[in-house]
């Protein structure tokens, strides 16, 4: 029994073991701290850029985007807004493709430090925001609305929104830019969320 347990242990750790050593080939290593540059150092990512208003509509890598609106929640938790980019995506191409909110939204601050989407924000969302559902896929010539969260420093006014178009082949060598100034940031709209417990 004892000669088991350790032969499945030792499997165990070999198994884990393996999709890090995987993982590490070839690849440049992203911090994980929201003040850090987690995509401006990379060459090929973002090299193309489209810089776009809000409410403007740009069309990269057989997908359709738009900012339609910046919404301030009125959450603020240790130090952080949590604010949402009312986005819509459009799939013109003939295959469905994953969206991941971490995998395809970051914001660029005027400090040029970048922040990714935040958990605590999504988790906000989906207590709060009746109906909120995060943004998993866009099915083939399908448009879609999503809520993207982030939770900034409440001093942060003005940002750059950027979404890479990836499409089926998840390309990043493509970003989406809007600048957002304070004046372009709305309040959440009266029952957009509710009071929740802490």
């Amino acid at each position: 029994m004892k000669k088991a347990r350790i032969a499945v242990l030792l499997v165990a750790a070999v198994l884990s073991l393996t999709p890090a050593a995987g993982c590490r080939k070839n690849k440049k290593p992203i911090e994980k701290s929201s003040s850090a540059s987690a995509y401006a150092d990379i060459s090929e990512v973002g090299k193309n850029k489209v810089d776009v208003k809000l409410e403007e509509k740009a069309e990269v890598n057989e997908t359709s985007f738009r900012v339609n609106r910046v919404i301030n929640s009125g959450r603020v938790k240790d130090g952080l807004k949590y604010i949402y980019l009312d986005v819509t995506i459009k799939n013109t191409s003939s295959d469905n493709y994953e969206i991941n909110p971490l995998n395809n939204f970051y914001l660029i601050l005027p400090d040029k430090s970048e922040v990714l989407t935040d958990v605590r924000a999504d988790i906000y969302a989906k207590q709060a925001m009746e109906g909120y559902e995060p943004i998993t896929e866009v099915k083939a010539g399908a448009e879609v609305s999503a809520y993207i969260g982030f939770a900034i420093d409440e001093s942060v006014s003005d940002f750059t929104a950027c979404f890479f178009p990836t499409g089926t082949a998840d390309d990043k060598s493509n970003v989406i830019r809007c600048d957002v100034k304070a004046s372009d940031i709305i309040s959440a709209p009266d029952g957009m969320f509710k009071e929740t417990a802490e």
